[in-house]
């Protein structure tokens, strides 16, 4: 490899360049959470699954909650028929495949402190509540 002589190389000169004048302030505000949401659902449904008590983590994947929630959900819109065990003047119950010993309630009137329902299985206290949602809950087998 040849290698031009030292005269020919030419000369190198740094240029002082303008910086334009930015903003100091930005257009949305700075995070202020270490947990950033997109507004996805299954973020939603991830937050609600960290709500549940630990003897239902224990049993519960991440993945499956979020396939349980969805479908509380949707029995809740009746989008889906779940399948009811018991019947009260505010709430239903229905049996929840994803926990054995569970059950999904959804409740028309949430503010009641004691729910009065009719089934053919022993039904124990509710365990979890939505925090947005108190009507969709989950309940204890007795």
């Amino acid at each position: 490899m040849r290698i031009p002589p030292i005269e020919c190389l030419g000369h190198f000169v740094v240029r002082k360049n303008k910086m334009a004048n930015l903003k100091k302030e930005l257009p949305f505000p700075p995070i202020q959470k270490d947990t950033v949401s997109f507004n996805s659902s299954k973020a939603s449904y991830l937050r609600k699954y960290n709500t549940l008590p630990d003897e239902i983590k224990k049993i519960l994947t991440p993945k499956d909650a979020i396939d349980m929630f969805q479908n509380m959900e949707q029995i809740q819109k009746g989008m889906t028929e779940g399948i009811k065990i018991g019947q009260g003047d505010d709430s239903s119950v229905y049996e929840n495949p994803w926990l054995d010993g569970y059950y999904i309630m959804i409740v028309q009137t949430p503010k009641k402190q004691i729910q009065t329902v009719y089934s053919r299985y022993p039904l124990g206290d509710s365990v979890w509540e939505d925090e947005k949602d108190n009507s969709l809950q989950i309940i204890k087998r007795a």
